[in-house]
């Protein structure tokens, strides 16, 4: 255990986040362009002057130990504040390399992650984009140990550390199968509530946007499926009688390849605000303040 910070040796730090990042020793070493002996006397090092075990090796890899895990989130905010306060203050430069961890929820990998990269492509090739589960559990906790650049979600989280900027407004619509008789004439409330509906579960236990109004609305759906996210929706409805309810622009990259058809909600359902989220640390750093500009101008 670490009593005097003269103690340890700062550089060691540096080993021990590439080695939670990469979770192999080999990985780890090519990110610090360091030899792997040179990666594992570090790890041998730092395990000496704390006094404890790290990592445990095994067929997958390096596992990080619960030491490890406590202590991965104030290290690497630690880092951040330096790498902040002490380096340069260029402008990024999109000609050179960089990696960003991105959590795009479902509907921001189906309509927005095709523009963002062929973007990209054009303006920054050798930015690497690294995108990461959707897990809402974990968003705000990602976000504070810098394991996570970005987040692209309607989920609003009451933390001070986390900032905001709106990306979009995306109206919700209903899709079927072409010919299903619950769109003839023009789908009405009662057509809606007669149908049985796929449901897209809530995530980190908070009620989607939809659930929110049809409550308030007294709209009631017969559920006959229930999945955690909307991407399988458009393949499901083409080949039964049930109904979704998704983003629009998720329903029109979708309707041709399934000969959907489309209809607006039978009933007042404000848009939902798909948003930039960015936790206060990377709020000042070039690179990342570069590809905040990029996708708002993308999307405006």
């Amino acid at each position: 255990m670490i009593t005097n910070l003269r103690q340890l040796d700062l550089n060691l730090l540096l080993v021990f986040d590439a080695l939670m990042q990469e979770g192999n020793l080999t990985r780890a070493a090519e990110r610090l362009h360091l030899s792997q002996s040179t990666v594992s006397n570090a790890l041998a090092r730092l395990r000496q002057q704390l006094g404890e075990e790290l990592f445990l090796r095994t067929a997958r890899g390096l596992t990080p130990t619960a030491r490890a895990q406590a202590l991965y989130i104030p290290v690497r905010q630690a880092l951040r504040l330096l790498q902040t306060g002490l380096g340069p203050a260029e402008p990024f430069d999109p000609q050179t390399p960089h990696a960003f961890s991105l959590s795009l929820n479902d509907y921001a990998q189906a309509a927005l992650l095709p523009m963002l990269q062929a973007h990209l492509t054009r303006v920054a090739a050798q930015v690497e984009l690294l995108v990461q589960a959707d897990d809402a559990d974990s968003l705000v906790q990602r976000l504070e140990s810098g394991a996570l650049d970005l987040a692209i979600d309607y989920l609003h989280f009451d933390s001070p550390d986390l900032h905001y900027a709106p990306l979009r407004e995306e109206p919700l619509v209903a899709i079927g199968r072409a010919g299903h008789p619950a769109f003839i004439g023009g789908l009405s409330l009662e057509d809606y509530q007669q149908a049985r509906h796929i449901i897209v579960t809530p995530r980190a236990g908070r009620g989607s946007p939809l659930e929110i109004v049809l409550g308030s609305a007294r709209v009631r759906r017969q559920a006959a499926l229930h999945l955690p996210n909307y991407l399988p929706i458009p393949a499901i409805v083409a080949q039964t009688d049930l109904l979704g309810t998704v983003p629009a622009r998720l329903a029109e990259a979708f309707a041709p390849v399934h000969a959907l058809e489309i209809a607006a909600l039978p009933f007042a359902m404000p848009p939902v605000q798909v948003s930039l989220i960015w936790h206060q640390q990377q709020h000042l750093d070039p690179a990342h303040i570069w590809l905040r500009q990029q996708l708002i101008k993308l999307l405006d």
